[in-house]
Order: C-alpha cells, then structure tokens, then sequence
C-alpha cells in the first residue's frame, strides 16, 4: 500500500517534468539553414530543423503550436542566389514539418506577422507586395501593393486596418490600407531606413534611419513625423519595453568604437533621450533584438553565432547562449 502511495505522489512530480515547455523562443539560423526552438524559461535547446535554401525569419500561431517559417534565399535583399518560394509549418512539439505552402510564382517571402484574425501577412518584395495567407486553408486571400520592390520589413497595427513598411533602399515608407487592400500613402524620408516596429498602444510606428544615426517615430493617427532620437552609431532594429515606457534599439558603434560590432541603446520616451548603452563585446552582425516576456530580458542575436542576454535597465551582458551559424529573426511564444 505504502508504494501505491509513493507513486500517487511521485506521478504529478514526474508529469510536470515531462511536460513541454511553455514558452518558446525562435532562432532563424541563416547557416543551419533552419530554425532552432528554446525553451524561453531556461534558454535550453529544445530542438532543430534545417530548412533549405535559407529562412530569415518566422512567426508563431497565436496558439504556439506552430512556427511559421518563410523560406527566403542564402542572399540579401537584392542580391543573385536562389529564390526561396514556400512557407513551412513547423509543429513546435518536436521541430517536424506539419505542412508545405508553395507560393508558385511568388519568390522570396521574408518577414512574416499573425494578425489577430489568425491570417498571415508576409513580404513579397520582388511582387512589390504584401501576401494576405489564410493558414487554415493554406491559401493566398489576397495582396497589398506596397509600391517598392525593397519592402523588407513591417509592423501591422493590432486593429489589422493598417501596415506601415520599411523599403529599405528606396528611402521612403508605405502605409498599406490593409482592408481595402491598397496602398494609401508613400513617406520619403530622404534616407535609407532599417525595420519597423510599433508602439504597444500603436501610437508610433517606429524606423531607424541608421544612415543617419537616428530613430524615427512616426504618429500612426496621421503618418506625420513626431520627433527623432540621435544615438552615437548607426541604429538597425529596434523594440518596445512592453509598457512601452522604453525603446530598446540594436545597431553597430562607430568605426573603430567597440568593442565588438554591435551597440544596444536604452531610451526613455518621456525624456526622449538615451538612458544606457551597453558597453561589452555582443559579436559581429545585427541580427534580431526582443523582449523575454518570461524574464523580461533583452534578447539579441549576432551573427558572429551568439544570443546575448542583457539586463533591461543597465544593458549589462547577463550572459550569452550558443547558437546556431548565423542566427538571425528571433521570436518568442506561447504554447496554448
């Protein structure tokens, strides 16, 4: 009787054991090629999946469950090599392949977001659009002109009515009616810029006009320049605190500056000014840069081959986890 005992005990203890992590983090790795998934709590490697020719960047399903991973190409914007055409669905569970969405004509999908309708919105920069995917049916529903053939990047507004771009080499931002499906406005900036990101209350949408050692924040209401931000380097991808209080943007120093390649500043929005820089080696490469909504901490990758954990006040490196060759979008979700 006293065994049964102990095994009553012991089988929720061993349960909670074997049980999957519940918050993930996602590491595109350019040189895997493919994708690699950590548990977010403890930074352990939960598993790998390599996926050619190259991915760049993924999204999670609003239910965890599954990694949305468009398959790019080993170049850079703009540049000859081979042209990804497929959207893969990856089980989280175990990194295995759940389905493959051709997009036939459509070559090299790269940065992807989940509406909260549950509908993909990827980049189709050489179609100069934007793809509208249902993911049920594995379908394209529609496309949104975004009049550049260098939309690279963008941030969709929580409401889904809007998408403000970043066209990287074409100096000027679109913002994309998303229901009409149109393109509703072009900004020229006069410089070329680096991604986009949206404040939690989507009342900026955000650009780095790294050219120009500033960040930019635009008013969502009427696309109209609020203010601008100079650091000392050149700012690459940025991301909200997610009280929004702060900005925190990734970027390289100046010439000769280090150590390192890579510069991370803290800016205080109501002060609008920095507030912290980090100081020590994070690598070589911009990479991706996010908040841990486990423990708060600021996450970027370099492609030197490191993830660097910093303390979201000082900027200090925490500590840094191996990763695989040249990791670049990183992402985190929850399994529900």
């Amino acid at each position: 009787m006293r065994h049964w005992k102990w095994i009553a005990l012991l089988c929720p203890v061993l349960a909670a054991a074997a049980e999957p992590p519940r918050n993930l983090m996602a590491v595109v790795s350019k040189g895997l090629p493919g994708i690699a998934l950590y548990d977010a709590a403890t930074d352990a490697l939960v598993c790998e999946k390599q996926l050619d020719p190259a991915p760049h960047e993924a999204a999670f399903s609003a239910d965890g469950r599954t990694l949305y991973v468009p398959i790019y190409s080993t170049a850079n914007i703009g540049q000859p090599g081979p042209d990804g055409h497929t959207i893969e669905f990856i089980r989280t569970s175990d990194c295995s392949v759940e389905a493959t969405m051709d997009l036939g004509e459509v070559k090299r999908p790269h940065y992807i977001e989940v509406g909260r309708s549950g509908l993909l919105y990827v980049t189709a920069e050489q179609n100069q659009s934007i793809l509208v995917i249902d993911p049920k049916q594995r379908k394209v529903t529609g496309l949104i002109p975004t009049g550049s053939s260098q939309t690279h990047f963008f941030s969709l507004t929580r409401d889904e009515r809007q998408i403000f771009t970043s066209n990287i080499g074409d100096r000027n931002l679109s913002v994309l009616d998303v229901r009409s499906k149109r393109l509703f406005t072009t900004i020229n900036i006069g410089t070329s810029n680096q991604r986009m990101t949206l404040a939690p209350d989507d009342k900026w949408f955000v650009t780095n006009l790294w050219q120009s050692n500033k960040i930019a924040f635009y008013r969502a209401q009427n696309h109209q320049l609020d203010f601008e931000i100079p650091v000392d380097g050149s700012p690459f991808v940025a991301r909200f605190s997610p009280d929004g209080r702060f900005l925190y943007d990734m970027g390289m120093p100046p010439r000769g500056a280090g150590p390192g390649g890579i510069r991370v500043w803290k800016i205080d929005l109501a002060r609008r000014t920095v507030v912290a820089t980090s100081s020590e080696d994070l690598g070589q490469g911009t990479g991706s840069l996010q908040i841990n909504p486990v423990n708060r901490q600021v996450y970027l990758t370099a492609y030197s081959g490191k993830i660097s954990v910093l303390d979201p006040e000082t900027l200090k490196l925490v500590r840094q986890i191996d990763a695989p060759a040249t990791p670049d979008g990183l992402f985190f979700g929850r399994v529900r």
